[in-house]
């Protein structure tokens, strides 16, 4: 958890968190009390220890510190994050402890249905799955201040401070889970997201540089184009859904925001619509990892896309300050 709000967001977590969890705060400024079952690292040492890490992309030294610390499941959250149910943590580990088929259950399309008749299916629907594949990455959702594009927050529902009007921010609600198939690729974003250990070495968030290159925005969202790809090739999968948390998002200077997105905009454009095509041979998260660090090597040599190669030696970085 990156924090530089109040601490009521951990608090609301360490209250229904079971006592096998632990919480690795990343502050901005020191607690004003230590807090049992949390260890703290500020900003100052953890930027000291790569330059890969910087005020968009320090939870990914959090990401390294329980991936060394052998933990079972990393999960990650904001500072403006609070849980709508005691049970968020096992909701969370109930995803990634199951597996699935990737074909369309046409009953998805209905509310209400029965878990009992949905798991039947509509008709035609196969009633003898061959292959199932392992859930290892669980996007939970939110409530209340939804992830949007800047450009959507100022232009189309005309905000001018980052948050999400009503009645969209107090009528949309999550109607689902959904596990996404292969050759799929979604948005991902880093406030409410859970993943197995084994994930880590291909899921950092990926470098960003708002003090350089002006580039920003895209941390989790490229993480998690990467990490799609290389789950499909390693038949794993992605889930959406359940547990959903309250996003209390503070005021912000959407200006700001309009001028980080703008900049990356060429390159999201270009690994949307380019990384499907990246055939991997690798058989591992990290050789994946890095096969897909050399791929963006060549685009990075395009002028609006140069940044691809600050974000390739980063990915290098990555993997050796893991020690994979």
């Amino acid at each position: 958890m990156p924090s530089y709000r109040s601490p009521k967001s951990l608090e609301s977590f360490l209250e229904i968190a079971p006592d096998n969890v632990d919480f690795a705060i990343l502050s901005q400024e020191k607690l004003e009390k230590n807090i049992e079952k949390t260890v703290e690292f500020n900003d100052e040492e953890i930027f000291k220890e790569s330059w890969i890490f910087n005020r968009h992309t320090k939870r990914n030294f959090g990401f390294a510190y329980a991936y060394k610390q052998n933990y079972d499941v990393l999960i990650t959250l904001d500072d403006d994050c609070f849980p709508l149910s005691d049970n968020y943590f096992q909701d969370h580990i109930d995803r990634i402890s199951r597996s699935s088929d990737d074909f369309f259950n046409m009953l998805q399309s209905f509310s209400n249905i029965p878990k009992e008749i949905y798991e039947q299916g509509a008709r035609g629907h196969p009633k003898q799955i061959e292959k199932k594949y392992p859930v290892v990455i669980n996007q939970g959702l939110w409530h209340n201040d939804l992830d949007l594009w800047a450009s959507t927050i100022s232009n189309t529902l005309q905000s001018s401070n980052g948050k999400i009007p009503s009645p969209l921010s107090t009528e949309s609600s999550v109607l689902g889970d959904y596990v996404i198939p292969k050759n799929q690729l979604t948005t991902l974003c880093g406030m409410n997201v859970a993943f197995l250990r084994e994930v880590t070495p291909a899921f950092a968030w990926s470098y960003q540089e708002p003090d350089g290159d002006e580039v920003a925005r895209y941390d989790d969202i490229w993480s998690g184009l990467i990490v799609k790809i290389i789950l499909d090739k390693l038949d794993k999968r992605m889930s959406a859904g359940s547990p959903v948390i309250l996003h209390d998002k503070g005021e912000r200077d959407i200006s700001i925001d309009l001028k980080y997105e703008k900049n990356g905009d060429a390159i999201n454009n270009f690994l949307w619509n380019n990384l499907p095509d990246l055939v991997l041979e690798e058989k591992t998260y990290a050789s994946c990892y890095l096969e897909v660090a050399k791929w963006l090597e060549k685009p990075g040599e395009d002028p609006d896309k140069r940044f691809l190669k600050k974000i390739s030696k980063s990915m290098y970085e990555w993997i050796d300050f893991l020690g994979c």
